[in-house]
Order: C-alpha cells, then sequence, then structure tokens
C-alpha cells in the first residue's frame, strides 16, 4: 500500500491496482471463453417451417431460422406453390484432403425453383447437419404436400438441447466462471482510513461484487507490529501491519500497509507517522 492522503486529520492508504497482471491472467480465461461460448449459442439454432394449404393443389411455406438458443432470427425464407422439399448432401475436399459433407433442405417450387430452406449451423465430427431428423422434415413436409386433406403443417428442428452443442457450452461457461473468479481475486481495490478527529479506523474492499466496508474505533486497534525479516542470504526487508479483532476471538485480522520493502528506514518513517496518528506506539519484531 501506499499513502495517497496525508494531513493533520485523515491519512489514508490505499493499494496499486495491478490491471496488467489481471489483464495477463483473466483475460485469456474470460474473453477466449466467453467467445467459445457466444460461437457455441449461435450453433443453439431453432428452424420453424410452416406450411399453409392456399388451395388443394397449392401450398405455401416459411421457414423461419433463428440462432442464440433460437431467441435471434437471422433468416427468413417465404415461398409459395411449393410442391416439393428434398434433402441434399454435398461433399467438400479441400488441398490437404480434409473432407467434410454437409446435408441441407431445399424446398421446389412449381416453377422449378429450388431454394435452400434450412441447414444447419453446427458441425459435428465434419458433418454439418443431422441428415437424419431433417429426412424427417423433409419427408413430413412432402406428406403433408400430398395430403390435400391437411390445411396446415407446423413441424421445428431444434439444435438447441443437442449434447454436441451442449457439453461444449458447459466447458466454455465453467472456464468463464473460472475467469470471472481470477478478476473478483486480481481486481480490487483496498483503501485505509485513519481520522484522528473521530479516532476511526475505516476499512474499504472494492471489488467486482461491490463495495465492503468495516470501521474499528482506534482503541480496536490492537498493535502496530514492524516485522524484520533476514533471509539466509543476509538481505533484510520489512513489513508493517495493523492488527485488528476478527469475527472470531480466537484470531486476529492483520492488515498489511507495507509488504517485505528492503528500504528500511522508509518503512520505519512510516510506522512512526501510523503510530504517532493512533497514538500506539508500534511494536518492532526481527526473525534474527
Amino acid at each position: 500500500m501506499e499513502i495517497v492522503k496525508q494531513t493533520e486529520k485523515e491519512l489514508v492508504f490505499q493499494n496499486r491496482l495491478s490491471y496488467g497482471c489481471a489483464f495477463l491472467f483473466a483475460f485469456p480465461w474470460v474473453g477466449i471463453s466467453l467467445l467459445f461460448s457466444l460461437v457455441k449459442l449461435s450453433d443453439m439454432e431453432v428452424i420453424k417451417v410452416s406450411c399453409q394449404r392456399v388451395e388443394p393443389t397449392q401450398v405455401n411455406c416459411q421457414v423461419n431460422n433463428s440462432e442464440y438458443l433460437g431467441l435471434i432470427p437471422y433468416s427468413s425464407t417465404s415461398l409459395t406453390r411449393v410442391t416439393e422439399a428434398k434433402l441434399n448432401s454435398r461433399k467438400s475436399q479441400a488441398s490437404d484432403g480434409y473432407t467434410s459433407f454437409n446435408h441441407f433442405v431445399t424446398l421446389v417450387t412449381k416453377t422449378g425453383k429450388e431454394v435452400v430452406s434450412w441447414q444447419s449451423i453446427s458441425s459435428v465430427n465434419d458433418v454439418r447437419g443431422y441428415p437424419q431428423e431433417m429426412i424427417d422434415m423433409a419427408t413430413k413436409i412432402n406428406t403433408f404436400i400430398n395430403n390435400s386433406t391437411e390445411p396446415s403443417l407446423l413441424i421445428q428442428y431444434d439444435l438447441r438441447w443437442k449434447k454436441e452443442n451442449l457439453i461444449p457450452l458447459a466447458i466454455g461457461i465453467t472456464f468463464l466462471g473460472i475467469g470471472v473468479l481470477l478478476l473478483y481475486t486480481l481486481l480490487y481495490l483496498k483503501v485505509i482510513t485513519l481520522n484522528k478527529s473521530e479516532r476511526l479506523l475505516t476499512y474499504k474492499i472494492y471489488s467486482l461484487l461491490g463495495i465492503k466496508t468495516k470501521h474499528y474505533s482506534f482503541a480496536q486497534i490492537k498493535e502496530l507490529i514492524l516485522d524484520s525479516y533476514t533471509d539466509s542470504d543476509g538481505d533484510k526487508s520489512c513489513s508493517l501491519e495493523l492488527v485488528l479483532p476478527a469475527e472470531n476471538q480466537n484470531h486476529q485480522f492483520k492488515i498489511p500497509l507495507i509488504l517485505y520493502d528492503s528500504d528500511i528506514e522508509k518503512v520505519k518513517k512510516l510506522a512512526n507517522v501510523v503510530a504517532n496518528f493512533i497514538d500506539k506506539p508500534y511494536q518492532y519484531l526481527s526473525n534474527k
């Protein structure tokens, strides 16, 4: 922490926000997982086919495609005088020998016009579309066209709850949750305010979940500790901590004002400033 405000009546400490650290560790989890989840959500489409018999031999059809759990429409096709629904399969081979298959349904009009009416966005095992379900849909439309007694037909091709979509989406959401948790852990701001007039310590933590505030009177401050540590190489560093009562009476709540600073004189100077401010001498501890 560092002093951001110092007057005769108020002393304010604030930790430095490490945006770079938060971005470095959390962005791959949040950004990539969010992008992956959005792609999978777009694959969770719903295709609705509505056909009306205008005359015994005339059928009009409308096909509405929507993505993102069926909430966002992205295409709509209306055709008159539909005579047939056809399942099409197309094989594609890239220059490197990679082979994929695309299954889609077309509606054929009386004039011979053939329009791609629906095809799956998602691809599983190099196969785009679910051929068996598309066959069923095409069969239902052809049965309806040939049965002049039925006035209307409504069928739905639902990809929202396919395991091929749900499992990757669950993985993406899990990693996204980990990223948000990392952001919550890394991206926070701690502010300690010592008010000499009110003899009050205010401890605030700003995080993604909001602001958490605790108040302590100066009388509740148990200790101000200046802890000197010397490592095996003889290098010395100091920490300065305020010791406060915890919710559990058998434990203590320590707020570090400075952690492992090698500038010993600076830490001692700050310890004297805080000690004079709260009217409580600091306690010096050392491992050697």
